[in-house]
C-alpha cells in the first residue's frame, strides 16, 4: 500500500520531514534561501507601507511551517500568529520561537472558529503545492481573518511558468498523468493565482518577483555572485512576470 499523501495536509505530518525541510529545503545556502534574502527585502517594505497607516499590525502566518516568516518579521510587528496542519511543523515552530502564539489546525475544517483579526497575513509556499481546492478553501478562510479592507493578505507562487522553468513544463504536465495529488513538478500561473483570489473575495494590489536565475546558477555562479545577480535583476519591473517567485499583495475586493 502506498503511503504517498492524498492532499497537501499530508505532507509533512511525521517529524523527520518537518526538520528536513528546515534544515535541508529551506536550508542555509538553498536556493530557496537565495531567494529567501531577496524576498525579506519585499516583505519588509510591504510592512512597512503597513506601518504608516496602522499603530498596531497583528501577523498571522498560515502554513508557518517551522517559523521562518515569523522568525523574521516578529520584530517588524506588534503580534505574530503561526498557523499550520501539521503537528511536526508546530512543534519545530514552538522551540524556535517560544515568543510566538502557535496553533495547529486546518482552517478549511468546516467546523473551525475563526480565532482572530489580522492586518497582515503571510502564506507562503502553500498556494503552488496545495492541490486547488484546498488552495480555494484557505484564501478564502484568510480572507475571512483579515481585520479589514486596510488589511493585507501577501501569499507567494513559487512555480511561475513563465520563467525558467518553462522548457519542462510538458515534462512535468506528461508525468503527473494518472498520478493523483503529488507536489513535485506543479506550476501556477498569474491569472490563476488572481483567479484563486478573486473566488476568496480578493483583489491583488500588486505582483513582485524574484528568480530569475535557477538553482543551476548556484553551482555555476556560486551563492554570493548569483545572490547579487538575483538582487538586481528583481528590481527590473520588465523581467518581474518571468520570475520564478511571484509575490502576491491582495485586499479584500469590498465592504462586507
Amino acid at each position: 500500500m502506498s503511503n504517498k499523501p492524498d492532499s497537501y495536509r499530508q505532507q509533512f505530518t511525521e517529524p523527520a520531514k518537518a526538520r528536513r525541510y528546515d534544515a535541508v529545503d529551506i536550508g542555509e545556502g538553498s536556493y530557496s534561501d537565495l531567494l529567501w534574502e531577496i524576498e525579506k527585502k519585499q516583505l519588509t517594505a510591504v510592512v512597512d507601507e503597513l506601518r504608516s497607516t496602522h499603530e498596531r499590525i497583528d501577523l498571522l502566518d498560515f502554513a508557518t511551517g517551522t517559523g521562518r516568516i515569523i522568525g523574521f518579521l516578529d520584530d517588524q510587528v506588534d503580534s505574530a500568529t503561526g498557523i499550520d496542519v501539521s503537528a511536526a511543523m508546530v512543534e519545530v515552530a514552538r522551540e524556535k520561537l517560544p515568543q510566538a502564539r502557535m496553533i495547529c489546525k486546518d482552517i478549511t475544517a468546516a467546523d473551525d472558529e475563526i480565532e482572530d483579526r489580522y492586518d497582515l497575513i503571510t502564506a507562503f509556499r502553500f498556494a503552488l503545492n496545495a492541490e486547488p481546492s484546498l488552495c480555494r478553501a484557505a484564501l478564502k478562510a484568510l480572507a475571512a481573518r483579515l481585520r479589514d479592507e486596510s488589511s493585507v493578505l501577501v501569499f507567494n507562487n513559487h512555480g511561475n511558468p513563465f520563467s525558467h522553468k518553462l522548457p519542462l513544463w510538458p515534462y512535468h504536465a506528461v508525468r503527473r498523468l494518472g498520478r493523483g495529488y503529488i507536489t513535485e513538478g506543479n506550476y501556477l500561473t498569474n491569472h490563476r493565482a488572481r483567479r484563486f483570489a478573486a473566488l476568496a473575495g480578493l483583489t491583488i494590489d500588486r505582483v513582485l518577483g524574484c528568480g530569475l536565475l535557477s538553482a543551476k546558477s548556484l553551482r555555476i555562479l556560486g551563492y554570493d555572485r548569483a545572490n547579487a545577480l538575483e538582487h538586481t535583476l528583481a528590481h527590473s519591473r520588465l523581467l518581474r512576470p518571468f520570475a520564478v517567485n511571484q509575490m502576491y499583495v491582495a485586499r479584500l475586493s469590498a465592504p462586507r
